[in-house]
């Protein structure tokens, strides 16, 4: 159930996101940011010369790799929240209902837990999925294509730079993604938890507000590692290897243009991560209860 829910929710959010995603992208690489003032310019720049799709540049492999994050995410979540219940006292959820039959508060420690863990068992799958749609979204003028689409790119990184060459911003993923996917899923449960009604059950407008919320928490929150994240990710493929290391893009960056510049393409996130990640939860837990 965690994996076919989780599944569709994720496409769900895919979707929702993703042309705001690429306005992120694109104000984060070094390769195009300058040619924009700002989120709104960037949106009416790529309508009027790339077409409404090119807004959706990168989405298959978002798409393709939705399944098995997915299964790693929900699956990997609920079996550390089974396992900590079952097996560490402290962190087991209490079985008592409280006034007018509201469900507890759950355990956040043991949600946090949880979700770090997800977040870290998903790198496997994210990384190559995050390099091949930003690689993508920088594609402006079609005569100068690199890739054809996301095969060709997954096939060119592989033969530049074997296996290796497909986890480039590994560790700007893992900051960016361990530590947040446990926050993502406190801020959620937490949210829902505040919102049910009076017989513990939760509307279609509190799911939609929770995921919401548990979006602009988290990107809040890692949105830097996200920014160093997409500059290694945008490189060319002959940049040098140092420039693909997390402590010279934050030091040369902070050096050159200061904090905000960690901030690039921040709006168009904090925009994207309300529908995208108030699709995935509200699609998720509808799936749960049809299935």
């Amino acid at each position: 159930k965690d994996l076919f829910a989780g599944t569709i929710g994720g496409c769900g959010g895919i979707v929702a996101g993703q042309p705001l995603d690429t306005i992120k992208v694109r104000l984060q690489s070094p390769q195009t940011a300058k040619l924009y003032r700002g989120s709104l310019h960037c949106f009416i720049k790529i309508i009027t010369e790339e077409g409404f799709l090119a807004l959706y540049k990168g989405i298959a492999s978002p798409l393709a790799g939705n399944a098995p994050m997915q299964a790693i995410v929900f699956g990997m979540n609920g079996n550390a929240n089974r396992l900590m219940d079952r097996y560490v006292p402290a962190l087991r959820e209490k079985p008592e209902e409280i006034s007018g039959g509201k469900k507890p508060l759950p355990n956040l420690a043991r949600m946090y837990l949880a979700g770090t863990w997800a977040g870290i068992g998903q790198l496997s799958v994210c990384v190559p999925v995050e390099l091949i749609k930003c690689q993508l979204q920088v594609q402006q003028d079609s005569k100068l294509k690199l890739y054809k689409g996301p095969l060709d790119c997954a096939y060119k990184l592989w033969r530049s730079g074997g296996a290796f060459g497909l986890y480039r911003g590994f560790w700007a993923t893992f900051w960016r993604d361990a530590p947040t996917y446990g926050l993502y899923f406190v801020v959620y449960e937490y949210t829902k938890w505040r919102l049910q009604d009076s017989t513990g059950k939760n509307g279609m407008a509190s799911l939609l507000f929770a995921g919401g919320m548990a979006g602009i928490a988290t990107w809040l929150f890692t949105y830097p590692f996200d920014v160093v994240k997409s500059i290694i990710q945008t490189l060319p493929p002959d940049a040098k290897g140092r420039e693909r290391t997390m402590a010279y893009q934050f030091s040369t960056n902070y050096r050159n243009h200061g904090l905000r510049f960690f901030g690039n393409g921040l709006t168009a996130c904090l925009m994207r991560a309300v529908p995208a990640n108030a699709a995935t939860f509200l699609l998720y837990e509808l799936t749960l209860r049809l299935i």
